[in-house]
């Protein structure tokens, strides 16, 4: 299994397990793909994807809401992004309130790792990925994966935002698990934007949700899977300002004109605003220091997952 974008899966699958909800047999028809399938949404998003990854800064405030099973959570927090390329850095910090207590997010990368260092009522984790290594190790399994389109212009782009985090890296996950519909125009805030719809890849759908190729007359949608996704691009500088993802029961808005426009009651949200591609940023934004606390290195166990979806003699060639 290809590792989750942590930052958009975070608060989903770190405090729950997943529930099941009812979902009519169309409406999984309708929010899965061929996983060849190239759009032109793909390609404007392709393109989105591009400009981010060249503009030198990036500084913005974040609000970000989701729902827990019946829980409503909602915070606040800031991203940074500095270099280009290889000289790429980011910074995320998030912060929310779950049963009563303060949660925290921060994930830096540093130009050779990724960090994550999470706080919740439960604990404080931090976790720490070899960029460099997985990224090597994961163009060599997808070169033989369909699931991946290797022959698309921004696959070069794909394959930099790999484990950087960032809002690349959520964008890069975006592509791989999703086609998208084409670009439609909308306004967010008084804001000229384009909207983009995304549906399921079936495969990548069936990774998180193994019970979907065994059919059935009533398929049962898991709650905390998202149904589809919106993403809202400013038309003039391509920047994204809003990644949702929504809930199976808001099934109708991916073909609706209404669901051009954020939903009032997402599954996960990320709205960035204020934002500045000029900011001055201080080196210490993107030095990640653990302190006293025992981390773990995920490296091995991404690697390890990654291959799952390489077939059996593919994976006996690797080794």
């Amino acid at each position: 299994m290809r590792p989750l974008t942590l930052l958009c899966w975070l608060i989903i699958w770190e405090l729950s397990l997943i529930g099941t909800t009812r979902a009519q047999p169309a409406a999984i028809g309708e929010a899965t793909a061929k996983a060849s399938t190239s759009s032109s949404g793909d390609l404007f998003l392709g393109e989105v994807l591009a400009t981010l990854q060249h503009r030198p800064s990036v500084a913005a405030r974040l609000r970000h809401k989701s729902r827990l099973h019946e829980v409503a959570l909602s915070g606040s927090g800031k991203y940074w992004q500095r270099g280009t390329g290889n000289q790429q850095v980011t910074r995320w910090e998030m912060q929310t309130q779950v049963a009563g207590k303060t949660a925290s997010y921060i994930q830096v990368f540093d130009g050779n790792h990724l960090w994550t260092d999470r706080t919740l009522p439960s604990g404080r984790r931090v976790h720490r990925l070899d960029t460099g290594r997985l990224q090597s190790r994961l163009r060599i399994t997808n070169a033989s994966s369909d699931n991946l389109k290797s022959e698309a212009e921004w696959d070069t782009e794909l394959a930099m935002a790999i484990g950087q985090g960032g809002l690349a890296e959520m964008l890069a996950d975006a592509l791989r698990r999703f086609t998208f519909a084409q670009p439609r125009p909308s306004q967010l805030n008084g804001l000229a934007v384009k909207a983009l719809v995304g549906q399921w890849r079936r495969d990548e759908l069936e990774k998180l949700w193994p019970e979907l190729a065994e059919g059935g007359d009533s398929p049962i949608w898991p709650k905390q899977i998202p149904h589809h996704m919106l993403l809202l691009i400013g038309q003039n500088n391509l920047f994204p300002y809003v990644v949702e993802h929504r809930r199976v029961d808001d099934a109708q808005l991916a073909a609706s004109a209404v669901g051009d426009r954020p939903t009032h009651d997402p599954l996960l949200r990320y709205e960035l605003f204020e934002v500045q591609f000029a900011a001055a940023m201080e080196d210490s934004l993107f030095e990640f220091k653990p302190g006293d606390v025992q981390w773990s290195d995920e490296t091995a166990l991404v690697l390890e997952r990654s291959l799952e979806t390489v077939p059996r003699s593919e994976n006996k060639t690797e080794r």
